[in-house]
């Protein structure tokens, strides 16, 4: 059964809709329209931020103000700029405002530096979104009266040491030597500096217009000295100054330059490659170890951050607003918010033998032109010395020239031949000359008839006969030669961990290049490290990878970090790292397919080399080597036809590579240099 309504009750019932709609409807009238994305302007602050400046930023007062504020309170921070993060936009319709969380962190030494804080946006219609400036956008403990501030704690750069743990390259003392413009001026100071010149062996005309442009009372450095070096007339030159202080150094200004390089001040490049972590008083490596593993021994500088007080010049008055928050009171203090330690440098352990090495550069040093001297451990083929003469500088010819070794070179020829079904007393023939593809071979001059004719392939080493190489070369299948040389360690591509260079032994194109090949010319080429090598394989009866980084495994310390909560940040140094086993090279040959040297080629192949000691031209270093041979090879230059000496030789300790660019013959040239150095 259905009700009826009456009409009264039905017209009051739709007023009461009615009246509510109304009010639904004017409701909604009175409320404010969505704010924009503000999105677009938070991304400008953000790089803004991160590139250290504002410019792109849209601010609610003077921009110029925002910028002048901001370059005030990060002057401090020496240009490290910060990775910045945008939270979520928390939005305020009422208040056409916004507010934003900034998450913002530096990367300083070994750790990094992290924070957030907020900035204010304002929504002003058709100008947009504006930023609202405050210092507390770049740290919420800014203020008027402060700003940031950095300093560092240089890293204690890591030594290179030697055989045994010897301390070889370490921070030394050192004197930095010039003129104090705040003592001596005018004729004076040009007086002193030409003094000052010629005691320390510097240009008197550069240096004293380096002097003149100096500033009024700048010191002015002619040249850094060990402290040894510093002469005593120093002393005596009016306004002259030895100012005292470190550097990586080694026992001397020429020890093992070419392998373990230099280390010194940061130049203008190396600032620019480093991304901001060199400043202009940091070492860097620039050549050889101290270059190609600089990160590792330079260690991580340690870093402060500091609420520093501003200069009174620079101070902001807080706003007079009434709903600001009361103002500061200026502080004199710097105040710690953040540390880091310093992680001084790591240890490169090396195998060279400080002794070796100096005894090998002292032999080197009556040299007029280029030689090397590489001497390896004869088990293990550790390096214990890579010497070059004074002509060669700091270039590393010992380890990375490239040149034909010569008759050294036999020595591969021969076990090619022994693989091929040869022994030491297999019959050869050695004639005067030999023809290949209408290409004339023959000995080397000074070689004695006595020795031509059939002679065993022993005798033909010891005596050193081209002619009876190239007639194995003919004989030899393709690779053989190659897969040879290697199994003595020539020509292998193997990652020593410094730029070095094995040797070359391409496959030959043709019979003549074959023949040449066979003794050590034609496409062949060795440095004297190669050859050492060579030398070392058939002392100690395989395959020799010479090596000169030893890993030592130790737990690297993990930098600490003080928080703003900390009164005082950290500053102590932890111990120095190690570098790993599994950051250094390996010791074995993985990209190498040589056939390993057995122990009946390795006898044989010594036997030859003793052969070359008690019959050949080995005999000048008998009683002090076991094994030898000698090698010259020839070489055009500037149309001339000249000789480069080779020696190799073995004892019980030593396997040797002795090498002169331009000299006579092997064992005239490069002989004695041996026979000085185990003498």
């Amino acid at each position: 059964m259905s009700m009826s309504v009456p009409r009264p009750l039905q017209l009051r019932a739709a007023a009461i809709v009615a009246a509510f709609g109304l009010l639904a409807a004017v409701g909604c009238e009175s409320q404010p329209p969505a704010l924009p994305d503000a999105g677009g302007v938070v991304t400008a602050l953000v790089n803004g931020l991160e590139a250290g400046t504002l410019a792109a930023v849209p601010f609610a007062g003077s921009a110029q103000a925002a910028q002048t504020e901001y370059e005030t309170v990060t002057a401090g921070l020496g240009g490290v700029h910060p990775t910045v993060m945008a939270g979520a936009i928390t939005y305020d319709q009422q208040a056409n405002s916004a507010i934003v969380e900034l998450a913002t962190s530096y990367a300083l030494g070994a750790s990094a530096w992290t924070y957030t804080s907020s900035a204010q946006l304002v929504y002003g219609g058709t100008p947009g979104w504006r930023v609202v400036w405050s210092p507390t956008i770049v740290f919420s403990r800014l203020d008027g009266y402060t700003r940031l501030s950095l300093t560092s704690t240089p890293a204690t750069r890591g030594q290179i040491t030697g055989e045994n743990g010897q301390q070889l390259v370490w921070n030394r003392p050192v004197f930095q030597v010039g003129i104090d413009k705040s003592k001596v001026s005018g004729a004076q100071a040009e007086a002193s500096a030409r003094a000052l010149a010629a005691a320390v062996g510097v240009n008197a005309d550069a240096y004293a217009k380096q002097v003149a442009a100096g500033g009024a009372i700048q010191f002015v450095v002619a040249i850094t000295l060990r402290a040894e070096q510093v002469p005593a007339a120093v002393d005596t030159i009016p306004g002259a100054l030895a100012q005292g202080g470190t550097m990586s150094l080694g026992p001397s200004p020429t020890f093992a330059i070419g392998l373990l390089g230099s280390a010194g001040a940061a130049t203008a490049d190396d600032i620019k490659r480093s991304n901001g972590t060199l400043q202009a008083d940091d070492t860097v490596g620039h050549t050889g170890l101290q270059a190609k593993y600089d990160a590792f021994l330079r260690g991580t500088d340690g870093y402060t951050v500091w609420l520093a007080p501003r200069s009174a010049d620079s101070v902001t008055k807080p706003s007079a607003d009434a709903t600001a928050t009361p103002a500061p009171t200026p502080s004199t203090e710097r105040v710690p918010l953040w540390g880091v330690d310093p992680v001084a440098g790591g240890t490169l352990n090396t195998t060279l033998d400080e002794a070796a090495q100096a005894k090998a550069e002292a032999v080197l040093a009556g040299q007029s032109g280029i030689a090397a001297l590489v001497v390896l451990d004869a088990k293990t083929g550790a390096i214990r010395a890579a010497a070059n003469s004074p002509a060669a500088g700091a270039n590393p010819y010992a380890t990375q020239g490239r040149y034909a070794p010569g008759s050294t070179f036999k020595v591969a020829t021969t076990l090619a031949a022994m693989r091929n079904g040869m022994t030491p007393d297999s019959p050869v023939d050695c004639p005067t000359t030999v023809t290949v593809d209408g290409k004339q071979f023959k000995n080397v001059t000074g070689y004695s008839p006595q020795h031509n004719g059939t002679i065993t392939m022993r005798e033909a080493v010891a005596y050193s006969c081209n002619t009876a190489m190239v007639n194995i070369s003919q004989k030899l299948p393709a690779g053989a030669l190659v897969d040879a040389a290697a199994s003595l360690g020539i020509g292998n591509q193997a990652d020593l961990g410094f730029n070095s260079f094995l040797g070359e032994v391409p496959q030959p194109s043709d019979s003549v290049t074959a023949a040449a090949d066979s003794f050590g010319q034609g496409d062949v080429l060795a440095s004297p490290l190669a050859m050492a090598t060579e030398a070392a394989s058939v002392a100690a009866g395989r395959t020799i990878t010479p090596y000169l980084l030893v890993p030592t495994e130790t737990q690297s310390p993990q930098p600490s970090a003080t928080s703003s909560d900390s009164p005082t940040p950290a500053v102590s140094s932890p111990a120095a790292p190690t570098l790993p086993a599994s950051e250094l090279p390996p010791t074995a040959l993985p990209t190498s397919t040589a056939t390993p040297l057995s122990a009946q080629e390795a006898s044989w192949l010594q036997s030859e080399m003793e052969a070359v000691v008690t019959l050949g031209s080995g005999s000048v270093l008998k009683g002090l080597v076991t094994g030898a041979k000698s090698g010259t090879a020839e070489f055009t230059q500037d149309g001339q036809t000249l000789t480069h000496a080779w020696f190799i030789a073995y004892n019980n300790q030593y396997a040797i590579a002795a090498y002169v660019d331009q000299g006579v013959g092997g064992a005239t040239t490069a002989a004695p240099l041996i026979k000085a150095f185990l003498s």
